[in-house]
């Protein structure tokens, strides 16, 4: 089988055969046609990997993305938004309700629910 057929898992235990020794660098390039350069390029890639997996890392959890912070601000700024436009919407229509009264009052008409005076 070629290098280029091997999935992740096999090419990871092609490097380590080839870091223990247990068999020739020289041997699994040409069993498996790889170039020496390309096999050791793979296991610097397992020595870095591996270096990075042991890095202490931070307790708790991780931090969120900036963009999820940015979307969640954004949220609650909508809803605050449309909860101030659903106020003053009600605003708006008490003091259209209170100057149509008015209106009515200064023309001399009656207000609702109110009898006609004789």
């Amino acid at each position: 089988m070629k290098w280029k057929e091997l999935s992740g898992e096999e090419r990871y235990r092609v490097v380590e055969l080839a870091r223990t020794g247990k068999v020739k660098i020289r041997e699994l390039c040409k069993s498996f046609g790889v170039s020496r350069q390309t096999l050791y390029r793979a296991i610097e890639a397992v020595e870095q990997a591996a270096m990075a997996a042991l890095e202490p890392k931070r307790s708790g959890r991780k931090p969120k993305p900036p963009e999820r912070v940015k979307v969640v601000h954004l949220e609650d700024e909508k809803i605050r938004l449309e909860k101030e436009l659903s106020e003053m919407k009600t605003r708006y229509e008490v003091t259209r309700t209170i100057l149509d009264l008015e209106r009515k009052l200064d023309r001399g008409e009656s207000l609702p629910g109110e009898k006609k005076k004789a």
